[in-house]
């Protein structure tokens, strides 16, 4: 994917775009000089037809808008339906599907397989799929108790069982992200998950894992070749004791607000992440993610890819000089 004998390739996660529609959304990432997009196959965000994805004319008309816009998928992702593949199976997720948990359970696994076939129809090398977590208590060990975070560590194996075998059957890649959704929501549980099941990637995102606490250089060191692509934004910690005022702030669990920014616009040392991308071998795709709550959609992401943009090796260096 890389141009020019460029290391590293930008790219542009289309979620934050969807209201736009795809074609402006593809239109967006062009003009703002993503070469590859992450296509997100969530039901509630409308950029795909989940229903029509197993028919090849709507999967051609898919890759001929692509196409158009001078662009590749590089990765097709499911967050929100998949989720419900492990739950929570509550009133929590009812905005994305309702019913019993094996009516949301099935959905989930439906659209987890669906995003892995229409990779493979797109020709996109991967599948993001965040299927959720049994019980998110088990972080924290119980007295006299031998269950623990590798239950849901087993339980992801099992229930990604279908989509991990249909991903191999059709060549495409199956990647989980740190979150703290996710039975993957820190170093210790992303690297539990990828002993327990062959051939799954991780896309690191820093200002996830920053944002529960772990260095955000160390975020992408120490992977090899587990490490399958990168998300890029900016993070803002509140430190003050009174609640935060502003849009945008949240909790990622139990420590401090935080809200993310566009590149630049946060704390976080972009410039050591990519080098530290960089000494690690990495060549692959680095997707900005826009979810920043005080600047328009267009201008933050322009603003995260002209900030990569000017990190990012426009071609192979020449080393030093001296």
């Amino acid at each position: 994917m890389n141009d020019c004998g460029a290391p590293l390739t930008l790219g542009l996660c289309l979620a934050a775009l969807a209201p736009a529609g795809l074609a402006n959304a593809l239109a967006t990432a062009a003009s703002c000089g993503a070469r590859v997009v992450d296509l997100p196959t969530d039901s509630p965000l409308g950029l795909v037809d989940p229903r029509r994805i197993a028919d090849p004319d709507y999967t051609a008309w898919l890759a001929a808008a692509v196409a158009r816009a001078g662009l590749s998928v590089g990765c097709v992702s499911n967050s929100r339906d998949a989720q419900l593949v492990l739950g929570p199976h509550g009133p929590h997720t009812d905005p994305v599907h309702g019913g019993t948990p094996d009516d949301k359970r099935r959905h989930g696994t439906r659209a987890a397989l669906a995003a892995v076939r229409l990779a493979a129809a797109l020709g996109a090398p991967q599948a993001r799929l965040m299927l959720g977590v049994p019980d998110l208590g088990r972080w924290l060990s119980w007295w006299s108790s031998d269950v623990s975070w590798q239950d849901n560590v087993q339980q992801w194996a099992q229930a990604a069982g279908p989509a991990l075998r249909l991903a191999a059957d059709l060549g495409v890649r199956v990647v989980v992200e740190p979150h703290p959704k996710q039975v993957a929501y820190d170093p210790a549980s992303a690297r539990a998950l990828l002993a327990a099941v062959d051939g799954v990637g991780l896309c690191a995102d820093p200002a996830n894992l920053a944002a529960v606490g772990h260095d955000p250089v160390a975020a992408v060191t120490g992977w090899g070749p587990d490490l399958a692509a990168v998300h890029a934004k900016d993070l803002q910690v509140w430190r003050l004791p009174q609640e935060p005022r502003g849009a945008g702030w949240s909790r990622y669990g139990p420590g401090p607000a935080i809200r993310f920014r566009a590149l630049g616009a946060g704390e976080l040392p972009w410039p050591s992440i990519v080098a530290a991308l960089l000494d690690e071998g990495y060549r692959g795709v680095v997707y900005a993610e826009h979810e920043d709550a005080l600047l328009p959609t267009g201008q933050g992401v322009r603003r995260s890819l002209e900030t990569l943009r000017g990190l990012v090796p426009e071609a192979v260096a020449q080393g030093r000089t001296w």
